[in-house]
């Protein structure tokens, strides 16, 4: 691992469970020298990254807010979809949910809700679990064979621990499912009593760039409509990915 990605790995071990950390206990996890860490550390503070805290140690600093604002202003999925998910989630009473895959990471990336009666567990940027729920299960289903290959070499244990395939003949076809059904109902998976139905969000490429996805209470969704749940979130889905589409056409 080179310098500087070393020190890049340190804005990883942020997180809502441990938002401070000092400078003894990341030379212990990164595994460098005092004088090292120090260096990053103050790099990444005069960057804005972290900020410095009057003990001696840190925690994410005001540039994380600033780009999370640029991100979402820049977002085309953001920018665009958004009034879409405010109007689904007015139509159906549920909460609407973005989610974005980056790298093996899944992210929701924006949510509506109409009612604010949902306490999720799950939020804006708050990395979620890769192989529960729906949002996560429609975008891999759309992969690539070789790709999903690799994911299930490095979370083999993981795949098999939720259900979706002791062997990679098994995560496939089960994927493969998926991709032919165009979507995915998820029933108390990522957390017991909340049920979502998913779709893909397709731009210009065959992968799903992100997914759509409906969210409510498990004892709800039962006495729904699942037929029109469906259509709406596909006509949304189809709504956004043209949109979305036409923007990275005009942007060129």
């Amino acid at each position: 691992m080179s310098s500087s990605s070393k020190m890049l790995s340190i804005l990883d071990l942020f997180s809502i469970e441990k938002p401070v950390w000092s400078l003894e206990t990341i030379c212990t996890v990164i595994g460098c020298s005092t004088p090292t860490a120090y260096r990053y550390l103050r790099e990444l503070a005069d960057a804005g990254l972290l900020a410095r805290l009057g003990n001696g140690s840190y925690t994410l600093g005001p540039r994380v807010m600033t780009l999370d604002y640029q991100l979402r202003t820049v977002d085309p999925f953001f920018s665009i979809g958004h009034s879409l998910m405010r109007e689904l989630s007015e139509q159906t009473g549920c909460d609407c949910v973005m989610t974005r895959m980056f790298d093996d990471k899944i992210v929701d990336t924006h949510r509506e809700s109409s009612n604010g009666e949902l306490d999720l567990a799950y939020g804006r940027g708050r990395p979620r679990p890769l192989f529960l729920g729906a949002a996560p299960k429609v975008i891999l289903a759309t992969l690539p064979r070789a790709r999903l290959k690799r994911l299930f070499e490095k979370y083999a244990a993981e795949i098999r621990a939720t259900g979706m395939g002791d062997t990679f003949e098994d995560f496939w076809h089960g994927l493969q499912r998926i991709r032919k059904a165009g979507y995915y109902i998820s029933r108390g998976e990522l957390e017991a009593q909340m049920a979502s139905i998913g779709v893909p969000l397709f731009s210009s490429d065959p992968q799903a760039s992100a997914a759509l996805a409906l969210v409510t209470s498990l004892q709800r969704f039962e006495f729904m409509d699942h037929g029109k749940l469906l259509k709406q979130l596909t006509g949304a889905a189809q709504r956004i990915a043209t949109a979305v589409a036409d923007h990275s056409i005009s942007a060129q």
